[in-house]
């Protein structure tokens, strides 16, 4: 029997209305404009009309160029570890709607947003509904450690005394915290303790309503949670233990890091500005950190102004430092809007492909 008809609020993810994104748009301008007049008025627009009539365009294309290649290694790499352990084989067609949809949701809400369309991806795919949870948080988890891989070493140099103009507070923050992580992820997903820890606990009815049983059932909701984000880590041993046998993950989310710090390297030069590597690293690292959090659309404003103030931490005058964020910000954020604008009435055809991928995995079982 083939793959039936999505049902409403499964399929076409009706909540995802283009309407939804241009409202989100305007206000994700009104909120940049606000960091913009802000910053701008700190810095004196003076100086910011001075540095924009020194701005080199020919660096704008590499700075797009950059941005696309770290688009190809996050399809190679979340093809990668949606595969594993038996998870669905995705056709890159298919991973280039999920990415292009999940960032109209991104910009239409938060980082949440995104998660909540590879979630409903993978579960259209075949995964059941904690292992689609555990998948996407995997996804994460392998993206953000490749990410802080990098900082980690940056902020090595900086102790080494190679990047004096770096504050050595940025530079031990990423230095100690990402090994921290990196001890706790792999003692958590061990495989004497994997299991037991991954287990999804029993949550309590919520009836009747009292004090008492809503408190038991959010902290049961928590444990849930905490096991899901553990069972995510099952995706992410294997890659690093074996990088060779998962190098499109491994690798691709390192070409998506490096892609994306190339983009704002370019906007750094299309401005005269010099920065080294491991400030680059640094400034972009601790700037990025923001798009973490739940910010509405997109972190539109907020992102702008925390990789402003990394910029300058690292040593760029307030001016230039703005007008690099804004920059990078319009290729990185601005520019995929239109992609993401045309992917989304695709949402339905995409729910029946992957609809009938599912099918296909399970008449092969």
């Amino acid at each position: 029997m083939g793959p039936q008809p999505p049902r409403n609020g499964e399929g076409g993810l009706p909540r995802l209305r283009a309407d939804r994104v241009l409202l989100a748009i305007a206000v994700a301008v009104a909120l940049v404009a606000g960091v913009v007049g802000v910053i701008g008025h700190i810095a004196d627009f003076d100086r910011l009309r001075d540095a924009l009539g020194r701005v080199d365009p020919v660096w704008l294309a590499p700075a797009v160029a950059g941005k696309l290649a770290g688009y190809t290694g996050y399809i190679l790499a979340y093809r990668d570890v949606a595969a594993m352990r038996g998870g669905p084989r995705l056709p890159a067609w298919a991973v280039t709607r999920i990415v292009g949809i999940g960032f109209g949701a991104f910009v239409a809400g938060s980082a949440a947003g995104g998660l909540a369309v590879d979630w409903w991806a993978l579960r259209r795919a075949g995964c059941d509904g904690h292992d689609a949870l555990r998948r996407v948080l995997g996804f994460n988890t392998l993206q953000w450690a490749a990410l802080g891989t990098f900082a980690a070493l940056a902020g090595l140099a900086v102790v080494a005394e190679e990047a004096p103009e770096v504050p050595t507070a940025m530079a031990l923050a990423w230095l100690v915290g990402v090994p921290l992580c990196f001890a706790g992820g792999l003692w958590a997903s061990d495989p004497k303790r994997l299991d037991r820890l991954s287990r999804i606990p029993p949550v309590p009815p919520l009836r009747p309503v009292t004090p008492r049983a809503l408190v038991r059932w959010a902290w049961a909701g928590l444990r849930v949670g905490l096991a899901d984000a553990i069972g995510g880590l099952r995706y992410v041993r294997p890659a690093l233990r074996h990088p060779v046998r998962h190098r499109a993950g491994v690798l691709g989310y390192a070409l998506y890091w490096v892609g994306d710090l190339f983009t704002l390297y370019a906007c750094v030069r299309a401005f005269g500005a010099e920065i080294g590597l491991a400030a680059l690293v640094l400034a972009y690292a601790t700037g990025y950190v923001a798009t973490a959090l739940p910010l509405p659309v997109g972190g539109a404003g907020g992102v702008d102004a925390a990789m402003t103030l990394a910029l300058t931490a690292v040593g760029l005058p307030l001016a230039e430092a703005l007008l690099v964020s804004v920059t990078y910000r319009g290729v990185s954020f601005w520019l995929p809007i239109a992609p993401a604008l045309a992917l989304l009435p695709t949402a339905p055809r995409l729910s029946q492909d992957l609809a009938e991928i599912a099918a296909g995995a399970g008449s092969r079982r």
